[in-house]
């Protein structure tokens, strides 16, 4: 008798145990995608989905950074709990309540910035159990576009473009075969712009090699290519595809140089007529 009632405990004890193992494994919160791209100033969604219970009783939403644990957003007792929200998040994020009960703690972050990039940490607890998943936020930006800035020499020429963006992209200037030409580039932050990288790439040619070249800049992060052709003839005249105002940087020169002549030719005229 006494051996059955130890085996019925012992049945009993096992028996919630797996019942508790079993509730604790159907519940799951996950990521679908664990790594995310914010551009700047866009909005952006860190997407995190959690197994669904009846309602939103018992539900507990927590964001925040894995880094230092500040509070990104928080949602309980069926609304938002703001008050201790880090202030940097102060009015840009939400969450999507009427999806809540369906599985979706997204959250949504508005006017992204380059301090935003990290890891956060999604939190739900429910009646069913506990769970959390990290996703991790990249920052980018578009790069402006390309400003260019020319300078002839007695026997060179050099090119000059200018841009903004983050992070640092790749950066080729070719010749006609597609050849890679030896050239400098620099980065340094922007200043004004929070954060974003101002970009220098610099090339000097020989009047003789300086006939054509294609200029292109590629950001991998958001996809982003820039691609500007540019042709110099040594008579002064030059253009840029697709890019008028390089046409006219170009033309500078030559309407200089032609300046230059007539007010050479009109002293010689009024020299004579004195004399």
């Amino acid at each position: 008798m006494l051996f059955s009632r130890r085996i019925c405990r012992t049945s009993f004890f096992s028996l919630v145990m797996y019942s508790f193992v079993t509730l604790k494994a159907a519940f799951e919160v996950r990521a679908p995608d664990s790594e995310m791209v914010g551009v700047h100033g866009q909005p952006v969604v860190l997407r995190c989905w959690y197994t669904p219970s009846s309602g939103l009783n018992g539900l507990v939403v927590t964001w925040q950074r894995a880094e230092d644990s500040q509070v990104v957003h928080s949602f309980y007792y069926g609304k938002d709990q703001l008050d201790r929200q880090s202030l940097s998040y102060y009015n840009r994020t939400r969450v999507f309540p009427t999806d809540l009960a369906n599985g979706n703690a997204s959250l949504a972050l508005a006017r992204v910035r380059p301090e935003d990039a990290g890891r956060y940490l999604c939190s739900v607890s429910s009646l069913q159990g506990t769970d959390k998943v990290e996703v991790r936020l990249k920052f980018a930006a578009f790069y402006t576009e390309p400003r260019l800035t020319v300078q002839v020499h007695p026997t060179k020429i050099s090119f000059l473009y200018e841009s903004k963006g983050y992070p640092e992209p790749e950066v080729w200037w070719v010749d006609p075969e597609g050849q890679n030409l030896s050239h400098k580039t620099e980065f340094s932050p922007s200043e004004g712009d929070g954060g974003l990288f101002f970009l220098r790439t610099h090339l000097e040619l020989d009047y003789q090699n300086a006939e054509n070249y294609t200029f292109t800049l590629r950001n991998r992060l958001i996809n982003q290519v820039i691609e500007r052709p540019v042709s110099f003839s040594t008579a002064g005249l030059g253009y840029c595809t697709n890019c008028p105002r390089d046409r006219l940087a170009l033309l500078l020169p030559a309407t200089a140089a032609v300046l230059l002549w007539i007010f050479i030719a009109a002293s010689f005229y009024f020299h004579w007529r004195k004399s």
